[in-house]
């Protein structure tokens, strides 16, 4: 019989999910002219150590998700590299969006830091 994953697994999943998207919005909220796909990717690697590093698979269902939940808005420009590429901009309800998850995120680390 196959095993699933562990607990551990499971719960080291869902946590990152759900951090890649704050960490998205956290990432397009710091270029207010927007920013592309790769570079959003390529942010996420850099600024967190390769922690959040994510592939195409996993980047581009959470904007989809996001422009869905109006929380980003997206426009095509034109690329000195090739063809048009997407540009993502923070909508002014991600960015409220942005700030409350940043007040619970930092809630909740202060109370799990006390629980140490």
């Amino acid at each position: 019989m196959k095993q699933g994953p562990s607990f551990e697994e499971s719960w080291k999943v869902e946590l990152r999910r759900g951090l890649l998207q704050y960490a998205v919005l956290a990432i397009v909220r710091l270029h207010e002219e927007g920013i592309h796909g790769y570079g959003i990717a390529r942010e996420l690697d850099e600024r967190t150590d390769g922690l959040l590093e994510v592939k195409e698979g996993t980047l581009y269902p959470i904007l989809h998700r996001l422009r869905k939940e109006r929380l980003l808005n997206s426009h095509t420009e034109k690329s000195d590299a090739g063809p048009r590429r997407k540009v993502y901009v923070l909508t002014g309800e991600g960015d409220r969006v942005y700030r409350e998850l940043s007040r619970t995120l930092g809630d909740v680390f202060e109370k799990l830091e006390a629980l140490s």
